[in-house]
């Protein structure tokens, strides 16, 4: 069982913790991509060796959609979400996925989500701009169907597809994706959410068996 653990930055990554001898025989590699798109499309710009890529961190949640501060959620797909254009009157955004162009972008990214991790469910959005207010929060929830924001989650996702490697994203909330507000204990509360649900799949003694059982009876977005 190859697993490849990546985040957007080291903070995040550590969240997964040291790999031990017994995991490096599972051949665990860890790696920051750096925050956003661009620098994910970089920083994986080779194929790793891996059956599955676990990327991992923190993201914003959309008013309404049952998400809260410290909460994990597991990312079932995710949507490119700023990529379009700017109007001078209401809703001041029109998504290229409702253009003549959008052919690619029309569906979202699928995403690999056992039942059985224990956590919500929910559509990310990927965005190059973080949701600053709330009636920008509101209308990506409503045109993507979104749970959650973040600057990488369809990057990885689009690599994993075109690898052929199934890609599962965890992430724990540090914030409402709407009026900023990243206060440092909210960061610090998804940190610890993050390694705890982490730490504790990682105590079972057959996650690693689980996961390879699994992939390889083909139940996989991949």
């Amino acid at each position: 069982m190859r697993l490849f653990v990546c985040a957007a930055t080291a903070w995040e990554l550590s969240a997964w913790g040291e790999v031990h001898e017994s995991e490096e025989q599972e051949s665990i590699t860890l790696q920051v991509t750096g925050v956003g798109a661009p620098a994910t499309f970089a920083a994986l710009s080779q194929r790793p060796e891996a059956d599955l890529i676990l990327a991992i961190g923190i993201a914003g949640a959309y008013r309404e959609t049952g998400l809260e501060i410290g909460e994990l959620v597991i990312g079932e797909s995710e949507a490119w979400g700023d990529i379009g254009f700017a109007l001078p009157e209401p809703p001041h955004f029109r998504p290229i996925q409702q253009s003549e162009f959008g052919g690619f972008y029309s569906q979202p990214q699928p995403l690999w989500a056992p039942a059985w991790l224990p956590a919500k469910r929910g559509r990310g959005c990927t965005v190059h701009t973080c949701t600053g207010t709330e009636e920008q929060g509101a209308l990506r929830r409503e045109l993507f169907s979104a749970h959650f924001e973040s600057m990488e989650g369809a990057a990885v996702a689009q690599l994993g597809q075109s690898w052929g490697i199934p890609v599962c994203e965890v992430r724990a909330i540090s914030n409402m994706a709407a009026h900023r507000d990243m206060r440092p204990e909210h960061l610090s509360l998804a940190k610890e959410r993050l390694t705890m649900f982490l730490k504790n799949l990682k105590s079972e003694g057959d996650f690693f068996h689980r996961l390879s059982m699994e992939l390889f009876r083909g139940e996989s977005p991949s």
